[in-house]
């Protein structure tokens, strides 16, 4: 017996939505670690200014390294739930299709950011990769330049996946009015 067709787009939307959510869980936890590593290296760098005796060049390189983590992966966590790049005065001004559209346009922007950040932030990083870290030079400067492509990636993805979304929300909500 065949599967019918509203069957199989509610199958992958759930397929696609178990991804994201994993993708941002992953994200979160890693947002996590970089945020407590960026406080850790802060206090290092306190230490090391104040207590005579300790010094610690590489701590301020670092944090701004696990800072600048923290920043893109929580800004695509942003994009998931919509509230990163957004224009609330235009939102709450339109309904039905014409925010959908403006929805859908803010969707196609965001996700053609993530693209661009994929594609040259991949390009920097290889540019980058065998550069090193001026006060840890076993640390290559490439692993700085990673979270261009993968928070690109996951803006995209989540751009799509909140585009396929707002599309279901609108279909549903116009086939409750018909009702």
């Amino acid at each position: 017996m065949k599967e019918s067709a509203p069957w199989r787009i509610r199958r992958r939307a759930q397929i696609m939505k178990a991804f994201l959510n994993s993708l941002e869980w992953v994200l979160m936890r890693a947002a996590a670690v970089f945020f407590v590593g960026f406080v850790v290296c802060i206090f290092l760098q306190l230490l090391s200014r104040y207590v005579p005796g300790i010094t610690i060049l590489w701590a301020a390189e670092i944090a701004t390294y696990a800072f600048i983590w923290t920043v893109f992966l929580g800004a695509a966590v942003m994009v998931r739930h919509q509230e990163h790049f957004k224009i609330d005065y235009l939102y709450e001004k339109l309904a039905g299709l014409p925010l959908l559209l403006t929805k859908l346009v803010s969707h196609v922007l965001i996700g053609a950011f993530g693209a661009a950040m994929v594609v040259y932030g991949s390009k920097l990083t290889h540019l980058f990769w065998e550069w090193t870290v001026n006060t840890l030079p076993g640390l290559q400067q490439g692993y700085l330049w990673l979270v261009l492509p993968v928070s690109g990636f996951a803006m995209l993805a989540f751009a799509f996946g909140n585009a396929v979304e707002d599309i279901g929300a609108h279909s549903l909500k116009k086939e409750s009015d018909a009702a």
